[in-house]
């Protein structure tokens, strides 16, 4: 894999310092350039391939804000601030990772950790031509992104997914809590093989082996109980061949 293009940008230069120590320090990344304000960076991000920026959120404010909506979808973010004020916006849009000041090696290290596994995924993507993103896939397992890292999933122990609005909650058959990501049931549908999962429900996909019971269009699955709309349900039946 090539080495990760990085950019910082942030106002306070004993800030700025430190982080670009810290990435000159890393041997998969190459820091392209530091800047101290997003019109210093403009020309950077339009001429070369950026692949993180680590922002200065807090003291770019809300012009931090508009600035990291403006950008490539194939730039990520690792944000840097003072305090946790932007966490929430920040995760809305998807962010790569949150670091706070003053910046710690041990937390840089698996920020950089996380970085290393998503661009090395996206490298394979592109050398087998997977139509994929941060959402990898193959018949055994697949990575989402959950609280700003990349998780691996073994389909295996899926029993069933729940979708709520734009994120789903990923069940498990021997863990008691979910894996929530930010992530349609269209796009994970579209990624999931259709021999082992089956779309029931707008809000629910099952593993087919994880079945227990099936009874007037509800599935028992362990101790819950999934139901099966009307629209899914015909075809559903002919799956399981009932």
């Amino acid at each position: 894999m090539r080495k990760i293009n990085c950019i910082v940008i942030d106002k306070i230069e004993p800030d700025l310092k430190v982080l670009s120590q810290h990435i000159n320090s890393i041997p998969f990344f190459e820091l392209l350039g530091t800047y101290s304000t997003s019109e210093d960076a403009a020309d950077m991000l339009r001429t070369q391939k950026v692949d993180i920026l680590f922002l200065d959120i807090e003291n770019l404010g809300i012009e931090g804000l508009y600035f990291l909506k403006s950008l490539s979808y194939n730039t990520r973010i690792i944000i840097t601030t003072i305090c946790d004020n932007f966490a929430l916006e920040a995760f809305n849009l998807n962010v790569l990772d949150y670091l706070l000041k003053p910046f710690n090696k041990e937390r840089f290290l698996k920020a950089s950790d996380k970085a290393y596994e998503l661009f090395s995924l996206l490298s394979l993507r592109d050398r087998k031509n997977y139509a994929v993103d941060e959402h990898f896939v193959n018949q055994e397992y697949l990575f989402v992104m959950s609280d700003y890292a990349l998780v691996k999933i073994k389909l295996s122990d899926v029993s069933y997914i729940e979708g709520l609005k734009d994120y789903l909650k990923i069940y498990f058959v021997n863990q008691l809590n979910p894996v929530v990501t930010r992530m349609t049931m269209k796009s994970l549908e579209e990624k999931l093989p259709r021999s082992q999962f089956f779309r029931v429900h707008k809000s629910y996909i099952v593993s087919i082996d994880k079945i227990d019971i099936i009874r007037s269009q509800r599935i028992k699955i362990g101790q819950i109980t999934v139901p099966i709309s009307d629209g899914y349900y015909e075809t559903f039946r002919q799956k399981v061949n009932i």
